[in-house]
């Protein structure tokens, strides 16, 4: 293939140094205008011009580009390109009048726009990915529905390793998703890493009227201590680093419980930070662990009054 456009390349070349030649160097020429002449040679110029862009960014992407898919679908596109302007400028040459050049470049526009619009979406939205960087390679990110961590991000499109769906909570499901970058031009992103490595979560638990609140609060809080403190200390180093960049109001990090009253429960709700990959494990242990404190206090009863009369139909009245 490389053989056969330069061959392409070289023939053109011949042709033009002829023609050259006919219209410069001799007197040779069976019409008695030689517009026709200097059209052809203009002609043929512009092509040799596009075969050579063509080639130049073929090699361009080829270096730059590591991605099959991405490679294949800019050189095209590329191909596509140079051959429209090409194209739009030989009908520049070969039509005269101007009101038919306008609708030769308006027709030409129109396909352009209409064939490869979500191709330059796509290449637009990579373009303002490099430009912007709203994430990067390895950051943890939602969009819409998606969420997952970040592998690649090429000149099409993003690649991310899929965590949540049938998954609970923030664990991989092992499916790689491939993202078309336009979306970056009109949705919104969560980046659950950049500037700030950590996240608020909260682990919930339900008491039965009549358990020792004040005693089950000093125990969650205590037991989430040693769990969650070295959390809070590198939290805070980076919400102090951050108030530098950007207007924060707040830079308390420090664990939390907080109440609220149902119909047959009272709900607690421990709140803390934690980095967003260690999100399970550390719901998890704390939860196990502040359940396993609350067995031994016989004054501390987790559940519902509705789940209570349920395990134990024989004590209704």
């Amino acid at each position: 293939m490389r053989i056969i456009r330069r061959l392409n390349t070289f023939i053109l070349m011949i042709l033009i140094l002829f023609i050259a030649y006919i219209r410069y160097l001799t007197e040779f020429y069976i019409f008695e205008d030689r517009s026709l002449l200097d059209a052809l040679l203009i002609s043929l110029i512009v092509i040799l011009i596009a075969q050579i862009m063509n080639s130049v960014a073929g090699n361009l992407i080829l270096r730059r580009v590591t991605a099959a898919r991405d490679r294949y679908t800019l050189r095209k596109t590329v191909s596509i390109l140079v051959t429209v302007l090409a194209i739009a400028s030989l009908v520049a040459i070969w039509i005269e009048r101007t009101s038919t050049l306008f609708i030769a470049y308006g027709i030409f526009s129109a396909g352009v726009a209409i064939a490869l619009q979500d191709v330059l979406r796509n290449i637009a939205g990579g373009i303002l990915l490099i430009i912007t960087r709203p994430f990067r390679a390895g950051d943890r990110i939602q969009v819409e529905d998606t969420v997952g961590d970040v592998l690649d991000i090429g000149s099409l499109s993003t690649t991310l390793m899929e965590i949540r769906e049938w998954i609970d909570a923030d664990q991989y499901t092992g499916r790689i998703l491939s993202i078309p970058n336009s979306f970056v031009l009109t949705k919104t992103i969560k980046n659950y890493t950049r500037d700030y490595s950590f996240i608020w979560d909260e682990a919930r638990f339900l008491l039965i009227y009549g358990s020792n609140w004040k005693k089950a609060e000093e125990i969650a809080l205590e037991v989430a201590g040693p769990i969650v403190g070295e959390f809070e200390d590198l939290a805070r180093k980076e919400l102090m680093l951050m108030g530098q960049q950007y207007f924060l109001t707040t830079y308390e990090v420090q664990r939390r419980l907080f109440m609220k009253m149902e119909e047959n429960w009272i709900e607690m709700r421990l709140r803390y930070v934690v980095e967003p990959r260690k999100r399970r494990v550390i719901s998890h242990l704390l939860i196990s662990s502040i359940l396993e404190a609350f067995e031994k206090e016989e004054d501390i009863m987790v559940g519902t009054a509705v789940g209570i009369d349920l395990l134990n139909p024989q004590d209704k009245g």
